[in-house]
């Protein structure tokens, strides 16, 4: 791995320097909103607007487009907000996600292309069933098979699926993770906490131990030889992204699709066996089989877990249930006997 691809920008590390110098030793909520006040406002219009979207007019839209390309003339129920708006026709068996605002036709399109390259090349990946598509309202939206995703998978078919995933090429054309990957994602996840009535101890919280654990994983990173493995990194690795179709386990929603180091693709799949399941991490690194940088994963993962706090944050006011679990994360943050339940 060059290491060119894993330094951050002189921009960056100069900014860095500057807020040292001034004795900047933290990120409040306050400081945050105050630092980037116009890049909150745009990218909270882009949140709220996601959320306030009437599904039963987009629904509307989402038939006719698979109308229109042959996929069935059945209507679509919403089924979740996260990431994209998820709807499922029953009667044809297709699942349409529609994209957040701020994605745009080009980098939808550049993930089904990389999708394809990879299913091509042996990846376990469910195949779309169309090319993007455009919505009467500008949205972007893609069509999928309905597949079984009731069916529990066990540790060792998770930890085989895994492997088989990681044994395959990356292709050139995905971007290379680094520690800041997620930034822009992390910054509208905060920027849609701080329009709603999160605590503000909470959300402290989270920016102070993200600050921390983000500058000690860069200093990882950094370290890391240029030998290290590089594999196709799904960005939201665990068991509720996977399907059973065809007669084998498949994964889906490759919103975060990128190539890295194996341990950036094993923090959820670690946190959700650790903090939800029960003590089974160590288990399913075993069964995983592929060689693991232990310190590494373990800083990746608490940035992670700090991340889906954020998460949470922005989920708010659009799921109740997360302002419980944020507050028992928060409480509990350092007690492993304590159960995250993942929404």
């Amino acid at each position: 791995m060059a290491r060119a691809a894993r330094e951050r920008s002189e921009q960056e590390r100069e900014a860095e320097r500057s807020e040292q110098e001034r004795g900047t030793t933290g990120i409040s909520a306050t400081t945050f909103q105050s630092a980037h006040a116009h890049k909150l406002r745009s990218a909270t219009g882009a949140m709220v607007s996601q959320f306030s979207t009437d599904t039963a007019e987009q629904a509307i839209l989402v038939r006719a487009a698979a109308s229109a390309v042959g996929l069935g003339e059945g209507p679509f129920r919403f089924l979740r907000f996260g990431i994209n708006n998820v709807y499922i026709n029953d009667d044809d068996l297709v699942v349409a996600r529609v994209a957040p605002p701020h994605e745009t036709f080009d980098i939808a399109s550049d993930r089904l292309q990389n999708i394809e390259l990879l299913v091509g090349a042996g990846a376990p990946l469910l195949r779309p069933l169309t090319s993007v598509l455009e919505l009467a309202d500008g949205r972007f939206v893609t069509y999928w098979p309905l597949a079984d995703a009731d069916r529990t998978i066990s540790v060792s078919d998770m930890a085989a699926l895994i492997a088989q995933w990681h044994c395959v090429s990356p292709p050139l054309s995905l971007e290379m993770w680094t520690p800041g990957y997620d930034d822009a994602r992390r910054e509208r996840m905060i920027a849609a906490g701080l329009e709603v009535n999160v605590p503000a101890s909470a959300l402290d919280f989270l920016l102070t131990e993200l600050e921390d654990a983000r500058a000690l994983l860069f200093e990882y990173w950094d370290e890391l030889p240029h030998t290290h493995p590089v594999v196709p990194v799904h960005g939201d690795l665990y068991p509720g992204n996977v399907v059973f179709h065809d007669g084998r386990y498949l994964l889906i929603d490759c919103d975060f699709l990128c190539s890295g180091p194996p341990e950036a693709d094993l923090t959820q799949i670690v946190s959700h066996y650790e903090r939800e399941v029960g003590d089974l991490s160590g288990r399913i690194l075993a069964e995983y089989g592929l060689p693991v940088d232990e310190e590494f994963l373990r800083c990746a993962t608490r940035v992670r877990e700090l991340t889906h706090g954020l998460w949470l944050v922005s989920m708010w006011d659009m799921r109740p249930e997360s302002r419980e679990e944020l507050r028992i994360r928060v409480e509990n943050w350092d007690d492993r006997s304590v159960r995250w339940t993942f929404l």
